[in-house]
This record gives structure tokens, sequence and C-alpha cells, in this order.
């Protein structure tokens, strides 16, 4: 009996993700040897399968440069970095990097980092969710958020994750061909 995408292992690892919440990224700054894994690790269940690699030094200096991110201070790159990379490595796949610094810097206009950021995590998941599930994505906006960045972000995630299903999907129909 063949299985369906909803059930496969592709579907499930994408629909398990969990991008980690401000309190639970690095309480101690790393170098960039441990930057550039980390940020890999995290996004490995989402990542196509030939494209495990999501963040090498080169581009996180180029983001330094391009002044989307602070430089790390002493070699060594804190929290807030680590938050703006798992932002800027999601929505590379879909936006170029001047976008995503204009869109950075909206969301910052309303709120601190740690708030953006959480925001950030939870608005992916769900728009992942909501399309690995074939649901609508939420509408409702806290009280503290601002609605007009709110929906810049909403829509952001939601074109990332409408990515991520298009890639699973194809991987999943190579994978069931080769399996005919």
């Amino acid at each position: 009996m063949k299985q369906g995408f909803e059930n496969s292992s592709l579907s499930q690892e994408v629909l398990s993700f969990h991008c980690p919440r401000w309190a639970e990224l690095p309480g101690i700054a790393l170098y960039m040897d441990q930057v550039t894994g980390y940020i890999n690790e995290i996004f490995a269940p989402i990542a196509p399968q030939e494209q495990q690699i999501t963040l090498t030094k080169a581009m996180v200096n180029n983001y330094v440069k391009q002044r989307v991110m602070s430089p790390p201070v002493n070699k060594k790159y804190d929290r807030a970095h680590m938050a703006y990379l798992v932002t800027i490595c999601a929505l590379k796949q879909v936006f170029s990097i001047p976008e995503i610094g204009s869109m950075i810097r909206a969301q910052m206009d309303h709120c601190p980092v740690e708030q953006a950021y959480d925001c950030f995590c939870e608005e992916l998941e769900s728009a992942l969710r909501a399309v690995f599930l074939g649901q609508a994505a939420p509408t409702q906006i806290r009280n503290e958020q601002d609605p007009a960045a709110i929906t810049l972000l909403r829509g952001a995630v939601q074109a990332y994750a409408s990515k991520v299903y298009v890639q699973k999907r194809l991987a999943f129909a190579e994978q069931t061909a080769q399996q005919e």
C-alpha cells in the first residue's frame, strides 16, 4: 500500500519542526564555526535533501557587511546574532538580503529583538503547519503587535512555508517514483 505524502517522514519532519525561541537560543556567545553548525542543525529537518548546508562563514560575513546584522564582538556571536541568523536563513530562500533587512527593520520598529524573534518563530511554525495540513493560516493579531508589521511577517513566512512544501512534495514524488 502506498504511503501518502501527509503521513510521510518528509511531511512529519516539517510538522514537528521547532524554531527555538529567544530563551532557547545559546546563552553564551559562540564562535563562527559553532554558529554555522548550530543554525544548520536548526534547519536540517526542513532543508531540501540536496541542500543540507544552510549557512556558511562567507554568508555570515556578507550579512554583517550588508548591515543586516551587527558585527560580532571579539569574534563571538550572541543570542541576538542567532535570532537574526535564524530569520535570515529562513527568509533568504525566497527574498533578497536587502528585502530581509527591510523586513527585520520593520519588525524592530515595533518591538524589541526578543519579542520580534519569538513572533517570527511562532508565525513560521504556524505557516508551515497551515501549508502542510492544508489549513488557513491564523489571522488573529495580538494587541502588542503592529498590524502592518505582522501582515508583512506573515506574508514572508507563508512564502517560505510554501517553498518548503513544494520542495518536500517534489522529493516525495521522486522517492515514490524510485520505489516503483
